[in-house]
């Protein structure tokens, strides 16, 4: 499918916790990419405080490169997609062990466990009362939050949508059970089917032979993919291939 990137935004820190926000930050990291930091979020000041208070890392980071991706006309009316390998599992780990426990679960700690919960507080930030999709799709949750953005935009074609890709370290008492890289990060795409931006050739290879995974996640690598002007970029830890190619004209 063609497609083309509008615009585009993230945020993480390096290894000594330095932010990468602006463009330029992300442009002199694609030049060197290295790991990203695990500590750290960023401070949604747009945010009432008591609303700012409550959010989760993961919703502070989600909901923060959200916003720097759209501007005030597009944020009320964009559909959304919201993608996230672990969604708050640091909130359902402490839900899960109240339950052992035979304790009260806090019906607050729920409400932000729940893996639209991102996508819930940028509707009500935002304003926005278009579809939005939650995903989560193991290994590949980039890709296939990818794909859900295409069909969205196979519906509805005149109208761009907002993919929201985020995560951050799992705790340590389940870190063994994850074998990919990890960091406190987002990554928001505003995606069209024309228009100005970047124009790319998104397509599926099942047999997934020739993606190499990196040391960062997927998502990231995605904006490392924009700032360095390659040629093309597959990705692909799970069973498939999932390849974006750069228009030539």
């Amino acid at each position: 499918m063609d497609l083309v990137i509008r615009r585009f935004s993230a945020w993480s820190t390096t290894g000594d916790e330095t932010e990468i926000v602006s463009d330029e930050d992300w442009k002199t990291w694609a030049a060197s990419p290295a790991a990203l930091g695990r500590e750290g979020k960023p401070p949604v000041a747009f945010l009432p405080p008591a609303v700012r208070r409550r959010a989760t890392r993961l919703t502070r980071l989600m909901v923060e490169t959200a916003f720097a991706c759209t501007t005030d006309e597009e944020r009320g009316s964009v559909r959304t997609v919201f993608s996230s390998r672990h969604g708050a599992i640091h909130v359902a780990i402490k839900i899960l062990a109240s339950i052992a426990k035979e304790e009260a679960v806090s019906p607050l700690q729920f409400s932000h466990s729940v893996h639209n919960a991102q996508a819930g507080l940028f509707s009500i930030a935002s304003g926005n009362r278009e579809a939005s999709s939650s995903v989560a799709g193991g290994t590949d949750t980039f890709a296939h939050g990818f794909l859900e953005a295409v069909l969205h935009l196979e519906r509805r074609p005149e109208q761009a949508v907002l993919l929201v890709t985020g995560d951050e370290p799992v705790p340590d008492n389940v870190a063994h059970l994850v074998h990919e890289p990890e960091a406190a990060y987002a990554t928001a795409l505003l995606i069209a089917r024309d228009g100005p931006g970047t124009r790319l050739h998104f397509s599926l290879d099942p047999k997934g032979a020739n993606a190499q995974p990196c040391a960062w996640p997927d998502a990231v690598e995605f904006i490392r993919f924009l700032h360095a002007g390659d040629d093309a970029l597959s990705i692909g830890r799970g069973r498939s291939q999932w390849r974006w190619v750069r228009a030539t004209a």
